[in-house]
């Protein structure tokens, strides 16, 4: 049974932890479905009250609902994050072994069932968890500014930042995240000469050449390792008709029409990732330098603009100190932690006002695999070795003295 991996953790607690992961995984909420995100929503409010939390559900943008739950008074709560939302719509969720294949399994309701476990697991300790605030969001998967915004605010009032995303496996065990890579947004806007391709082909001046030659520049400066990443992750070309108005004009492709005319008009849109901002900003000024001398010696207009910069988390002391104490936990019940220093999706510790001014420990749910597809699926033996790790870590933020916590998490 997969409880047995997990010291400290009785088979009918862990039970009853994969049965609520299975209710919730079971409700559908993709991103922008209203009527899934507020039966998740209702479903998780439930289960937070049921352990002392006061909860409550807004609608910043008058529709979607963000989900806040207090326990205990403090000016600056141990701050918890999740999202409500998936990529895809629900399927019954079906236990194999010990897997269980869901949606949302890992990502992330697996994590919301590990905190609930680890609740209920200290409670049977007869222990109380440190003050604590959660906040579960319903656009996460769609990077959206609800997220973004109630990350920001409620980072700023707390301690410290503790996110219910997955960790990962790896050979030797499993991962803890302390830093996230940043981003940074760019578009590349190409004009040139319509011609026809047959009777004026050198009077035209090809947009989609110029376009294309850039791109390839462009991702020719991603640096392996620990330097920035360039992603060049969409090129539309034809003529400006087409470009313009795409949507309209999708019966072109592979039509076989209008591909006798130089294409005046491209469109590129990609991504830098970055772990240091001086890397971003020096990625960003050779971008920009590549499109003017590809413009000049083409003659074309090239448009380079960068913008929505995201900014990176770079592992603190006080995060580092935290995911040292959660390695020596996992190791004392006979697991093995390693931690990730620059994990390359965005998340919650993204969002905050200043990554570097508040101690993260991301990573916190249970691993599996198969995320944003159908074969999603969630290691129960993850499960039960992450509910009490995430006891362990709890019940050591409450013993601190409180002058001790901003130091600790």
């Amino acid at each position: 049974m997969a409880s047995d991996a997990a010291d400290g953790l009785a088979v009918p607690l862990f039970e009853a932890t994969v049965a609520r992961l299975e209710r919730l995984t079971a409700i559908s909420s993709p991103s922008g479905d209203l009527a899934g995100l507020d039966r998740m929503a209702d479903a998780l409010g439930t289960e937070l009250g049921a352990r002392g939390f006061e909860v409550s559900i807004e609608r910043p943008d008058g529709r979607l609902p963000l989900l806040h739950a207090r326990r205990g008074e403090c000016p600056a709560p141990l701050l918890l994050a999740g999202h409500l939302d998936t990529v895809l719509p629900a399927r019954a969720p079906q236990r194999v072994g010990d897997h269980l294949l869901a949606t949302g399994a890992i990502d992330m309701k697996g994590g919301f069932a590990t905190l609930l476990g680890a609740l209920d697991l200290l409670a049977a300790r007869g222990a109380e968890p440190p003050p604590l605030a959660l906040v579960a969001v319903p656009d996460e998967e769609v990077g959206g500014e609800i997220s973004r915004r109630a990350i920001a605010e409620q980072g700023a009032r707390a301690r410290a930042l503790w996110v219910l995303e997955p960790g990962e496996a790896r050979a030797a065990g499993e991962t803890l995240v302390i830093g996230r890579r940043g981003m940074l947004s760019w578009t590349l806007e190409a004009r040139g000469r319509a011609a026809h391709s047959g009777l004026a082909y050198w009077e035209g001046r090809s947009a989609l050449a110029a376009a294309a030659e850039w791109a390839v520049a462009a991702t020719a400066l991603s640096e392996p390792g620990r330097g920035p990443t360039v992603n060049a992750a969409r090129l539309v070309a034809g003529d400006a008709g087409f470009v313009d108005a795409l949507a309209a004009n999708a019966d072109l492709l592979r039509s076989g029409r209008q591909v006798n005319v130089v294409p005046d008009a491209a469109a590129v849109e990609g991504e830098i990732r970055f772990l240091a901002r001086a890397d971003a900003e020096r990625v960003d000024r050779s971008l920009a330098a590549a499109a003017a001398a590809i413009a000049a010696r083409r003659g074309v207009g090239l448009d380079y603009r960068s913008f929505g910069e995201i900014p990176a988390v770079e592992p603190t002391a006080a995060g580092r100190a935290t995911a040292r104490t959660a390695v020596e936990a996992a190791r004392a019940r006979g697991w093995r932690l390693e931690l990730e220093e620059e994990r390359g999706g965005i998340s919650f510790p993204n969002f905050l006002p200043d990554p570097a001014a508040l101690p993260v420990l991301d990573g916190l749910g249970p691993v599996g695999g198969g995320m944003h597809t159908r074969g999603e699926w969630v290691d129960l033996a993850s499960l039960a070795r992450r509910i009490v790790l995430l006891a362990d870590l709890l019940e050591r933020e409450a013993r601190r003295a409180p002058g001790e916590a901003g130091a600790s998490a």
